[in-house]
């Protein structure tokens, strides 16, 4: 092999291994985000129960 088909043959496999590490990555803030929003409902959900206590919850009815 030449020279230039063993720097082209160095390159692409430089450029595959940057795309596996950005598509890491990508992957890694999606799943970061989607934890965060998924953390963020929980916490305005329990929020809200705890402003409207009862609210959605069997309470004993008083006499």
């Amino acid at each position: 092999m030449s020279d230039y088909e063993n720097s082209k043959k160095a390159r692409r496999i430089a450029s595959v291994i940057y795309l596996l590490i950005m598509a890491v990555i990508m992957t890694g803030t999606y799943f970061s985000q989607q934890q965060k929003e998924a953390l963020r409902k929980e916490e305005r959900e329990s929020q809200v129960s705890a402003e409207t206590p009862g609210v959605g919850v069997d309470a004993p009815e008083q006499d």
